[in-house]
């Protein structure tokens, strides 16, 4: 029986530590599904669902004492459902991108929005970086969100331009054919 789990990663950055937690799965044949990581201050973090053989599996979550003890990381995980058995209702996929100087808020605002019409975030990514022409501190966000058939996109719209217009944000989002 195949088996799929969750793990997340977090600790000091350093060169190689993503290939360090590569090996490790691979050398208990374990597949890496679908992966994200990223440097956050001076914090490399990982998560990754993973999938093999259920013994397989158990020797994995079993043997994760030995990774943290080799690359000195923060490592939890959490049993999961394959990805075709997520129960998910009928929606449409959307990309969100907003644009703006940074300010705190800008997250909040545009999940808030999204949770009080009850749309399910798919995917998020955010990040800061400083424009070297203007000199101003730029916000970028990308969100991949299921809008429910209930929800009318002209109210979702709504909701997104008055957080436009009121933390001066641009937020455009499209329906995506292809994930």
């Amino acid at each position: 029986m195949r088996s799929y789990v969750v793990v997340s990663t977090m600790g000091q950055d350093r060169p190689g530590l993503a290939r360090e937690i590569t090996e490790f799965f691979t050398a208990r044949g374990i597949n890496i599904e679908r992966s994200r990581g990223c440097v956050l201050g001076n914090e490399f973090g990982m998560i990754i669902l993973t999938s093999g053989k259920t013994e397989d599996i158990e020797r994995l979550i079993g043997d994760l004492d030995s990774l943290r003890a080799k690359t000195k990381l923060d490592i939890h995980v959490r049993k999961t459902k394959a990805p075709g058995h997520r129960d998910v209702a009928p929606s449409i996929p959307y990309k969100l991108i907003a644009i703006s100087i940074d300010h705190p808020g800008i997250i909040h605002q545009i999940c808030k929005a999204l949770q009080s019409r009850k749309v399910n975030i798919d995917d998020i990514s955010t990040n800061v970086d400083n424009n070297p022409v203007t000199g101003a501190n730029t916000f970028q966000m990308v969100c991949r969100f299921s809008l429910p058939p209930a929800v009318k996109i002209f109210d979702l719209k709504n909701d997104f331009n008055r957080i436009s217009d009121e933390y001066n944000i641009d937020i455009r989002f499209d329906a995506i054919l292809n994930k």
